[in-house]
């Protein structure tokens, strides 16, 4: 697991929020388990121990999808 939807951005990144010190680097594929978010991690930032990642979606989700992914896990692609 690559961390948690924590937030999107006005401009549709996404905002994830890493459990441990281990994350992707930038540019590594990611998804959710449904296949809602697909896309690239563009920004490691935040403290080292649980950063944040922001995301680049191939596409952005609707606004349901987005509610919905609030929370939701993030994988290695």
């Amino acid at each position: 697991m690559v961390g948690t939807v924590v937030a999107f951005t006005p401009s549709g990144l996404v905002t994830v929020r890493a459990p441990a010190e281990a994350y992707p680097t930038e540019g590594a594929s990611v998804r959710d388990a449904r296949g809602l978010l697909e896309g690239r991690v563009v920004r490691v930032f935040g403290p080292v121990a649980r950063p944040y990642l922001l995301l680049r979606p191939r596409r952005l989700p609707n606004p349901v999808d987005a509610a919905s992914l609030l929370g939701a896990e993030v994988y290695r692609a």
